[in-house]
């Protein structure tokens, strides 16, 4: 009896084994299905910030800042993407500014996606989602429907040509830049070359963008054209990205002229020209020089040069001045190491904003940064400081 029981207890322990192991292998085989139909990445940042105004006043902050990446596909075809961008601000500067909150939530879509679930004086938290739409992809073509990204410049520091989606190199912690909800239509003629239309609807035709784009490759150059509907304007342009030797020559130009008045000539031009070469030892130089029409050439001597940066982001209006120099010079010093010294000068305005960075990977998917921005500009023949930033960031990526 006892031999039978033995028996009957290794046979029944083999078998709940035996079912485990099988258990744990459907588990294993669900798991990898379900990977390879959605993949979730994203990053967290914490940011610590020290505005300097002057020696006796000296501001600190923090930012915790994360993003939500992910990515459902569907079918062969058909792709979902939604990311989230989170931040928490905590801090001097953030009790200093009341408004934050109200300043924070705004959300310039079709629809409201931005929250602001904690707005208290010494704590701000707001949630966005940027990015949430649908990809379907044909043999040639593309159709992508929601909150996107639709790049379309070729330059660095300015793009006239990125009539969705304008953004500022200051604002260096927003690498991905906003989205706009919007259609996309591409189809792809070649290799270099395709045709495509971008819809973002507004309440009427003045609040909207309708745009075309026509990409092909000539003379070894990449080159763009554009036309359409931009609010209150109507924009005509293009662009170029190719190379003079070993160096690199991009350009962007753009031209906006307002529905109404389609026979004067108050019409407003953007373009930026770039020049950039890499060294074979891992040196990168950019030099890039921006033409506002409507910039302001010059100002009253008795002027705050501070106001050049209060001003409204635009295709139209990426500076405030009418001409706006950029260089940047960067060196991977080594694997790990990243140095990066770069500058704006606003012609008129007479301002200067230097930005040095050092960028160091501790390890994989760990990057540390300390980055700087200070600003200075001549007021009755007198340079004066306008403040200074020091940022320190870690990042790990997952």
């Amino acid at each position: 009896m006892s031999y039978n029981r033995d028996m009957l207890k290794y046979f029944l322990i083999t078998t709940l084994c035996f079912t485990q192991l099988i258990f744990i292998a459907q588990q294993k085989e669900k798991r990898k299905k379900l990977k390879n139909k959605i993949a979730i990445e994203g990053y967290t940042k914490y940011m610590n910030t020290a505005s300097v105004l002057s020696l006796d006043s000296i501001i600190g902050d923090n930012l915790i800042h994360n993003r939500i990446k992910i990515k459902a596909f569907l079918s062969t075809k058909i792709t979902t993407v939604i990311e989230m961008r989170n931040r928490i601000f905590y801090g001097e500067a953030t009790r200093l500014n009341p408004n934050l909150g109200a300043l924070l939530d705004n959300d310039q879509g079709q629809i409201d996606l931005s929250f602001v679930p904690v707005n208290n004086k010494s704590l701000v938290i707001h949630s966005i989602f940027d990015r949430a739409f649908v990809k379907y992809m044909g043999d040639k073509w593309e159709l992508r429907v929601g909150r996107q990204r639709i790049n379309w410049g070729v330059n660095l520091a300015w793009n006239p040509n990125d009539l969705f989606n304008a953004y500022s190199l200051i604002d260096f912690d927003y690498q991905e830049r906003p989205g706009a909800d919007a259609l996309r239509f591409q189809y792809f003629t070649g290799d270099l070359s395709s045709i495509e239309v971008a819809i973002q609807p507004g309440e009427n035709l003045n609040e909207s963008i309708i745009a075309g784009l026509w990409k092909f490759n000539k003379y070894k150059y990449d080159i763009q054209l554009l036309a359409g509907n931009y609010n209150n304007d109507i924009a005509v342009g293009g662009g170029w990205a190719g190379n003079i030797k070993e160096s690199g020559l991009k350009g962007e130009l753009t031209y906006f002229h307002p529905k109404e008045n389609l026979t004067d000539t108050s019409g407003t031009i953007s373009t930026s020209i770039t020049i950039d070469h890499s060294f074979k030892n891992g040196l990168y130089l950019n030099n890039s020089i921006l033409y506002n029409s409507s910039g302001i050439s010059s100002i009253n001597t008795n002027a705050n040069p501070f106001q050049s940066f209060s001003y409204v982001l635009s295709p139209k209006n990426l500076m405030p001045s009418k001409f706006t120099y950029f260089s940047q010079i960067s060196s991977n010093i080594n694997p790990s190491l990243n140095c990066s010294f770069s500058g704006f000068y606003m012609f008129g305005f007479n301002v200067l904003l230097l930005i040095p960075s050092i960028n160091y990977s501790i390890a994989e998917n760990w990057e540390l940064m300390l980055l700087g921005q200070t600003a200075a500009g001549l007021k009755n023949n007198k340079i004066n400081p306008l403040g200074t930033g020091l940022f320190l960031r870690l990042m790990v990526n997952f």
